[in-house]
């Protein structure tokens, strides 16, 4: 398991919005998930590809409703691993 993250100042609706508007991925790097921003990028742009960009905004709104999750749960001062999810069907993609 890696380093466990604390950043009592995140905020759940700017890493949800930011989540939103790049490709599911800038929230997860302000939070320091940088892995996992890198891949949910990747899941986002290959669906966003394979669909001709139709079902683009599913993967978006995943992680957009995730990153507000673990941003909630550091702003009450908890610690996050570096793939921690706060949906646990996540736990199939981002592992540890």
């Amino acid at each position: 398991m890696g380093q466990m993250i604390r950043k009592p100042d995140a905020n759940p609706i700017i890493i949800a919005v930011c989540n939103c508007f790049v490709f599911g991925a800038l929230g997860y790097f302000l939070l320091g998930q940088q892995k996992k921003a890198i891949i949910a990028a990747v899941i986002s742009f290959v669906t966003s590809f394979v669909t001709c960009g139709t079902l683009f905004w599913v993967p978006i709104c995943i992680f957009a409703y995730d990153g507000y999750l673990l941003a909630d749960k550091l702003s009450k001062g908890e610690a996050i691993g570096e793939n921690e999810n706060g949906l646990p069907f996540l736990n199939a993609v981002f592992k540890d």
